[in-house]
């Protein structure tokens, strides 16, 4: 028996597959958070088997917890009651992936703990809205910057373009973090699928940033985020 051969069947590597490692790997993705929405671009290095270090962007939109949309005489265009400033948070960001449990199959689920830590750049500019006006016996609207002591709601025919008032903007500096389980669902070895869920945190120490008319100035905002990541490894 010892001299009798037998072929059989078994599961191979590919060729090429031997010494194959992946030590980079780049994702872009949305944010979809309670304070608003955004977009994000994450690069990450391995540096142990089991973390990486990783350098990112977020940009979202921060909103107060308070507001509410209405239509105004337009129709058709709304836009939020007593927003008198909409703020935008631009995050150059460093941190680390931490894999918690790595999928033994192609088609498994991989699970990392992610977190963020960074600048906070935020954009605070002043709303503008469009408002009737009668001139000459006929009704039309300018952009104004929205104060809610003398623009009603039976005077508003609806927003105006977003960019009206960035020459007005003023930057706010503070700091932002971020934590968060990160599942991957690609069937794919270089490929990045899945999503992440976690909470984040903006902070600005100097000044407390007013975007709802009479309600309180906040400095600190954090929301509960749930994001949507595709990518690749190299």
């Amino acid at each position: 028996m010892l001299l009798v051969s037998f072929n059989s069947i078994s599961q191979e590597i590919e060729s090429g597959v031997i010494g194959k490692l992946m030590t980079r790997d780049f994702t872009v993705g949305v944010n979809l958070n309670t304070s608003g929405w955004g977009l994000v671009l994450n690069y990450s290095t391995q540096k142990t088997f089991k973390y990486k270090n990783t350098f990112g962007f977020l940009l979202t939109n921060i909103r107060h917890q308070k507001e509410y949309k209405l239509v105004g005489t337009s129709g058709t265009k709304g836009y939020y009651f007593g927003k008198i400033n909409s703020l935008i948070a631009f995050r150059p960001t460093y941190g680390g992936n931490i894999l918690l449990f790595k999928s033994s199959r192609e088609n498994g689920i991989e699970i990392q703990y992610k977190w963020r830590i960074g600048p906070s750049f935020g954009l605070v500019k002043p709303i503008y809205l469009e408002i009737d006006k009668v001139q000459n016996g006929n009704f039309i609207h300018f952009p104004e910057r929205y104060d809610p002591n003398i623009h009603y709601p039976g005077t508003i025919y609806s927003r105006a373009s977003w960019f009206k008032g960035v020459g007005e903007a003023n930057m706010q500096f503070g700091v932002f973090l971020k934590s968060g389980l990160d599942f991957n669902f690609s069937t794919l070895k270089t490929g990045i699928s899945g999503g992440e869920i976690g909470v984040m945190l903006d902070y600005y120490p100097s000044n407390r940033i007013e975007i709802m008319y009479q309600e309180q100035d906040l400095s600190l905002y954090a929301s509960f985020y749930i994001q949507f990541n595709l990518g690749k490894k190299f």
